[in-house]
């Protein structure tokens, strides 16, 4: 169901957060009142990509590369159409759903042989390690499976969509990629990677711990999520008005 109000307030906060009359503050609580009360897919799905553009914890201006300023283009005409997202689920298989399974058989073997001891908890880790490495390859290769012409049109699925997309709106104007904004970065590279301790290292321990569940999950078939944007069909002509025409 399409709310234009939401969208309209979505797209001037997202133009507001573009022409930095925003901070990343106010840009996240204009967010959470847009989608909180809204029915709309697209609008909740559109807020959702966007948490991933700012920071929450260092208010600041716009910080975004000209992909992502592209992208963000791509959203407002989106907001600005009639068109509405859906998601499409597909089931996939790959080889690491098979060393997933042959490691949680391994692991089951090795307590049926030494039992619910604390002697168990030694052999964890060698399972968690091979989960993590297989969690990494999974997410590069489905990085790379992206090429270049569809990162550049997300997040519509083919040109032609893009394309049907754009005729409905003539009057929009994309937004031109300012070089104030070039390089700039929320903060720095050395401050950044130091931020990432604080939750990488417990992630990594709780990982260890709980690998066989881990490797329960990565054994499962794989879910593979494809958006679509579907626009409203042309209504067709009543008889009455076909037998005026």
């Amino acid at each position: 169901m399409i709310d234009r109000q939401a969208r309209e307030r979505m797209a001037g906060a997202v133009r507001d957060y573009m022409n930095e009359k925003m901070t990343a503050f106010d840009f996240d609580e204009e967010l959470i009142k847009i989608m909180n009360p809204t029915t709309d897919k697209t609008v909740q799905w559109v807020g959702q990509q966007l948490w991933y553009y700012y920071d929450d914890c260092k208010d600041h201006k716009i910080v975004a590369t000209k992909e992502e300023w592209d992208y963000f283009n791509r959203l407002l005409l989106l907001l600005d159409s009639d068109g509405e997202m859906e998601l499409t689920k597909k089931i996939r298989w790959h080889f690491s759903q098979v060393i997933a399974a042959t490691c949680l058989a391994l692991f089951t073997y090795i307590v049926i042989r030494v039992g619910m001891d604390v002697a168990l908890l030694a052999f964890v880790p060698p399972f968690g390690i091979v989960s993590m490495i297989m969690a990494w390859i999974n997410r590069r290769q489905e990085r790379k499976a992206i090429s270049a012409i569809e990162a550049s049109i997300v997040p519509f699925h083919s040109i032609k969509s893009l394309l049907s997309v754009r005729r409905t709106i003539p009057d929009f104007v994309k937004a031109r990629y300012p070089k104030t904004i070039s390089g700039r970065n929320v903060r720095g590279i050395i401050m950044t990677k130091l931020m990432l301790i604080p939750s990488v290292f417990p992630s990594i321990l709780i990982w260890m711990l709980v690998a066989p569940i881990v490797l329960f999950f990565q054994m499962l078939p794989g879910k593979k999520y494809e958006i679509r944007i579907k626009m409203p069909e042309t209504a067709k002509a009543s008889p009455e008005l076909q037998a005026h025409a």
